[in-house]
């Protein structure tokens, strides 16, 4: 569960342009004739700015992003300016950082002036009037929502329910697996992953409710592009009459009354649990909560869990296929450690420490958000002796980070989960989960059951290429930069090893 990524590739949304009913032409002439009533900020005179490509009036550097992978742009821009870098999306300045050392500075030094997060009618929609975690505003009320998640779902307490929950699905997943036959596991592990996800939060699954013709995962889906920007994000004094214009107002708001129709029928259909090894989000949490922060917090882990989770399990299935040498290493050590069991649970997998350099090289490789989310510069602080002005945003750029080579050497872009035999990992080489007081509260259960059902697939099962496919045909593509996922699906043949799964 990784709340600190959820959907955070802000303005990517503009890469959905061409399809909009509304030309570009429209967009800029309303542009310039707002900009017309809008004052000339003062220049930025004797401040010391990170250096970054020269933008356009009015538009910044749009020209240089629209219509391309927005991690991949940024990513080559940073090459040639540098780790710290000054870009305007629009009238918005943005400062991308791309190495750990400043990530380091940022999070540690000016944590408590980069808590906070900009705001937007977009939004504002989007989490049930801020009243969430990931985007509520640094203060109390996101104290008070963290606090509840960590303390009443994400303890101790609770572990037993997870395992319980865990396990039945990692069995069912298993016995329902078509053996000896060419399998699609991005629908394996999507189905599962929601399944695991929305039992642990409600204590049933509603993967196949709909509510309007619309799924969950079809509903959650529409939420990464929504939450990819807007243009108020971008054009923060008049972005909005902007969205009314385009048709963006229009479909946020259908989607936020399917969407929270979905929520409230999980609230009112849920049963109450008394048993430890039974309750669920709802158990912990309602009692704590008004009705709108249980949506909002629900909103949260569903967006922070399961896609991030679905594609974590696929990218690192797709390696250790991909790299013979990892799967027989990392299946010797899985094996040799599980004893007689059925399925293993993390108090095998916490004997396994290969297994876990897998998964931490999945996240480094394959990290399934770019970018974390924004934070909201609210005082002139300084990054790498550059100035930072108050309404600037800052975007660390994860995917940067972990291909760093004065961190991961010349083979950053390698899948060598060995690298972590002798390498002291830093609390801020890689950051996936964000970092600082809005860093993802949920990354130990979140590591923990990919490990688990990782181990469990590799232990019962031996995985074959599909009749005709070699590894040197095996594509390894990216797509897309709201969230990286694999261009083509997974497909393996699993073969059973153990009679006993």
């Amino acid at each position: 569960m990784c709340i600190e990524t959820i959907k955070t590739q802000d303005m990517d949304f503009l890469t959905y342009l061409p399809s909009w009913l509304l030309p570009a032409v429209v967009i800029l002439t309303i542009s310039c004739i707002l900009m017309l009533w809008t004052k000339p900020s003062k220049g930025a005179s004797g401040l010391n700015l990170p250096p970054g490509p020269p933008s356009l009036p009015l538009i910044g550097n749009l020209h240089q992003l629209i219509g391309k992978s927005f991690h991949e742009t940024v990513y080559k821009l940073a090459e040639k300016y540098g780790p710290i870098m000054h870009i305007h999306m629009g009238s918005q300045p943005v400062v991308v950082i791309s190495s750990s050392a400043l990530a380091t500075e940022a999070f540690k030094t000016h944590d408590h002036i980069l808590a906070n997060r900009q705001y937007s009618n977009n939004l504002r929609r989007l989490t049930f009037d801020y009243n969430d975690i990931a985007w509520a505003p640094y203060g109390d009320h996101s104290k008070h929502m963290r606090r509840v998640l960590v303390t009443e779902f994400l303890n101790s307490r609770m572990s037993k329910s997870f395992k319980k929950v865990l396990d039945m699905e990692v069995k069912s997943m298993l016995d329902n697996l078509p053996y000896g036959t060419e399998t699609n596991l991005n629908k394996v592990f999507g189905n599962f992953v929601c399944d695991f996800t929305s039992k642990v939060v409600t204590g049933k699954s509603y993967r196949d409710v709909k509510i309007r013709g619309k799924t969950m995962k079809e509903m959650l889906d529409e939420m990464i592009i929504l939450f990819s920007g807007s243009f108020s994000e971008i054009f923060p004094k008049y972005g909005w009459i902007l969205e009314d214009l385009s048709g963006w107002t229009r479909r946020v708001d259908k989607h936020m009354a399917n969407y929270n129709d979905l929520l409230e029928l999980m609230i009112d259909e849920h049963l109450d649990h008394t048993s430890e090894d039974e309750k669920d989000m709802i158990d912990a949490c309602r009692p704590l909560l008004n009705r709108e922060e249980m949506k909002a917090i629900m909103s949260n882990v569903y967006n922070g869990a399961i896609d991030t989770s679905y594609l974590t399990l696929v990218w690192a299935m797709s390696e250790i296929v991909k790299n013979p040498r990892v799967m027989h290493k990392l299946q010797d050590e899985i094996r040799s450690n599980a004893g007689n069991k059925a399925r293993l649970d993390e108090t095998d997998t916490s004997k396994m420490t290969y297994l876990k350099y897998v998964v931490k090289e999945t996240l480094r490789r394959h990290g399934p958000s770019p970018f974390l989310i924004p934070r909201d510069c609210v005082s002139h602080i300084q990054i790498g002796g550059y100035d930072i002005l108050p309404g600037t945003k800052v975007l660390i750029n994860a995917w940067g980070i972990a291909k760093d080579p004065k961190v991961w050497t010349e083979n950053a872009n390698e899948f060598h989960p060995d690298r972590f035999e002798n390498h002291v990992l830093e609390q801020f080489h890689m950051v996936p989960f964000g970092g600082g007081r809005r860093a993802c509260p949920g990354y130990n259960f979140a590591t923990l059951n990919i490990e688990v059902v990782l181990a469990n697939l590799l232990y019962s099962i031996d995985w074959k290429l599909p009749p005709g496919l070699t590894l040197e045909d095996f594509n390894m593509e990216e797509e897309g930069s709201l969230l990286v996922t694999k261009k083509t699906p997974l497909y393996l043949v699993p073969i059973k090893h153990n009679t006993q799964a």
